[in-house]
């Protein structure tokens, strides 16, 4: 039988070769192509520091289409454990003084969790991520230095121009 998570089978039932063998044993082990509901992308059209959703509109995975390019939403397909993630360069492109800065992971529109950074940098490398227990429907975006996020009166924020990487996976 394929390992299975909610679902979405994780391996399939090709076989192994011992040595020179042409004799193949039936395994299941193995993940050739993932199923599991995820995506990675990331912001490319630059924009606002402070700015919800986050839009993240270059998306090189969106394993069964749960990321919508429109409303810069993830929509849990089933109920699990989802992997959460935001990593990009942060700052304000000054650095003459301090600036803080809020990172919101948002699910259905409340926030949920947020990180804070503040420097004198220019640029940093700036990270949040979690895992939580979600619902079938449960959708899922980023704030970053505004509402439904907490906001800051500064001007530091996450730099978008594909200097971020965004990311959301059906774990468990």
């Amino acid at each position: 039988m394929p390992i299975n998570i909610n679902g979405y089978n994780l391996s399939n039932e090709s076989g192994l070769r011992l040595g020179a063998s042409s004799t193949t044993i039936v395994g299941t082990y193995g993940i050739l192509e993932p199923t599991l509901p995820g995506m990675a992308g990331s912001a490319t059209a630059g924009g606002a520091y402070k700015v919800y959703p986050f839009p993240v509109n270059d998306v090189n995975l969106n394993t069964g289409s749960p990321w919508n390019l429109s409303t810069y939403r993830f929509t849990c397909p089933v109920a699990g454990i989802y992997y959460i993630s935001y990593s990009g360069i942060v700052g304000d492109g000054d650095g003459s003084v301090g600036k803080a800065a809020y990172y919101a992971i948002i699910v259905n529109g409340g926030n949920w969790y947020f990180s804070y950074r503040d420097t004198l940098a220019i640029w940093e490398l700036h990270h949040i991520e979690m895992q939580l227990k979600l619902s079938a429907g449960d959708w899922i975006s980023w704030a970053m230095n505004t509402a439904p996020g907490p906001a800051s009166a500064t001007s530091g924020g996450a730099y978008q121009s594909n200097h971020n990487t965004c990311t959301i996976w059906l774990v468990g």
